[in-house]
This record gives structure tokens, C-alpha cells and sequence, in this order.
């Protein structure tokens, strides 16, 4: 008896879940003088797996910039966790990561992580984002609730997050069945 495809990619997300953190850790060497909390190195890998099991409009690539770039609004709370990622593949794509100081010096991104530093800025976030195809990304809270694509959440202790899927349908985005399986809540 074969195995439903849902369920191989529901273990294949929680192996990359599970793995990537010692992936990011282990393969890049980021023990470096700038320490990171756990907390955010985690976050880091959720957010590099994100990337693999969500589905962007093939017109959201230019001919000349086929990477998926991730961008950081705000305070970087990742110290080089994301960099190190800067130029990997993943999905056949690029990784280019980008550091914006705020909400108003964005450049084109895929996916979106609004630091903390810019809660008092999210009424500007749906202005500058607009309907595009960007995944956001935050752990302020009520993030989902004011239109965010993806709020990470701590539930029973272990980090998980939300998923706003109306919005990411909107922006034609499409997460995989196994994402939204994983999510704590699904909107």
C-alpha cells in the first residue's frame, strides 16, 4: 500500500523543520561573536523552509532576478543566521537576502520578516506591499489580524506560527497542503 502524497509531505516539512536549525548552525558556522538567541535561529530556519513549500507566481521573477529574496524590515533580531543562507538554492532558485532599515526603504522581496522594531509602522505595511506576491512574516502579535501572511506564535511551549491563507490566495501565493497542516491556525 502506497503513501498518500500529503502524508510524505507533511514528514518531509517536519524533517526540514527538524533538521535545518542544525543545518544552519552546522554547515555555515554562525557561532560567531555576534551571538543569536535559539528563538531566532529557529525562526530562521522556518522561514528558509517556508520558502520551500510555498508557491509564488512564475510572473513574481523577473528574467533577470530568478532568486527568491528575502527581506528584513526593521532591526535585524537574526545576527548572520540569514545571511549565511545568502546564495544558497533552494527550489532551483537563488537565496538573496536583503536588510532594510524600515518599512519605507523596501525592495522587491518574496518573503517579508517584519522585525518588532516596526509595530508602530504595520498601517504603512499593506500601502507598501500592496496586492504583490509577498509572503510577510512576523512575530509581533495580532500580525495575522492586521493582514499579515504568516505570525509566529508560541503554542504549548514550541514555536509555531499562523497562517492568514486569504491573503497569501490574494496575492497569488499558494502553500502547500503540508504548511498548512503544520500551521497552529489557518485563516
Amino acid at each position: 500500500m502506497s503513501t498518500p502524497k500529503h502524508y510524505y509531505n507533511y514528514y518531509r516539512l517536519h524533517w526540514f523543520l527538524l533538521l535545518c536549525p542544525l543545518f544552519l548552525l552546522g554547515s555555515f558556522g554562525l557561532l560567531q561573536a555576534e551571538e543569536v538567541n535559539q528563538e531566532y535561529q529557529l525562526k530562521a530556519a522556518f522561514l528558509v523552509n517556508f520558502s520551500r513549500f510555498i508557491t509564488w507566481p512564475e510572473q513574481s521573477f523577473s528574467p533577470e532576478h530568478q532568486e527568491v529574496t528575502f527581506c528584513i524590515a526593521g532591526k535585524n533580531p537574526f545576527g548572520a543566521t540569514l545571511s549565511a543562507v545568502d546564495g544558497k538554492k533552494i527550489s532551483g532558485r537563488n537565496i538573496r537576502v536583503v536588510f532594510a532599515d524600515s518599512l519605507q526603504k523596501l525592495p522587491q522581496c518574496h518573503l517579508l520578516y517584519v522585525s518588532s522594531s516596526e509595530k508602530n509602522d504595520l498601517a504603512s505595511l499593506s500601502s507598501r506591499v500592496g496586492y504583490r506576491p509577498v509572503v510577510t512574516v512576523s512575530d509581533i502579535p495580532g500580525f495575522v489580524a492586521a493582514g499579515g501572511s504568516i505570525e509566529f506564535v508560541i503554542k504549548e511551549d514550541r514555536l509555531s506560527f499562523i497562517i492568514n491563507n486569504s491573503d497569501l490566495k490574494q496575492r497569488g501565493i499558494q502553500a502547500s497542503a503540508a504548511m498548512l497542516d503544520l500551521a497552529a491556525s489557518v485563516r
